[in-house]
């Protein structure tokens, strides 16, 4: 029984030190330019710091900032999961990058 649950487990969405792994539930983009990114994963669990404790952050002024945001617009209209990479321990949780792979 353990093992026939175990697909459903490894498909959950999820965060680690480094990132998550999920579905997006939240863009919020501000007039200013400001990005943020909410999941239905913990975010606290990254190792640093999530805005308001559920949300990473896009900044806008990344040299591929319009590319990593149409990742995640991908994701988001697909409803499928991608892999958020933060820059660990950096305040407001700032992607390093995003990786959208089948296999999530």
């Amino acid at each position: 029984m353990a093992l026939a649950l175990f697909p459903l487990v490894s498909k959950a969405n999820s965060c680690n030190a480094h990132g998550c792994v999920s579905t997006i539930e939240n863009l919020y983009t501000t007039a200013d330019g400001l990005i943020y990114i909410g999941t239905p994963a913990d975010e606290k669990l990254v190792n640093c710091t999530a805005v308001s404790n559920v949300y990473l952050t896009l900044n806008p002024d990344s040299k591929n900032a319009k590319e990593v945001y149409s990742s995640l617009l991908a994701a988001y209209i697909s409803k499928k999961k991608i892999q958020l990479r933060v820059k660990e321990g950096s305040t407001k949780c700032e992607l390093a990058y995003v990786n959208l792979d089948v296999r999530h």
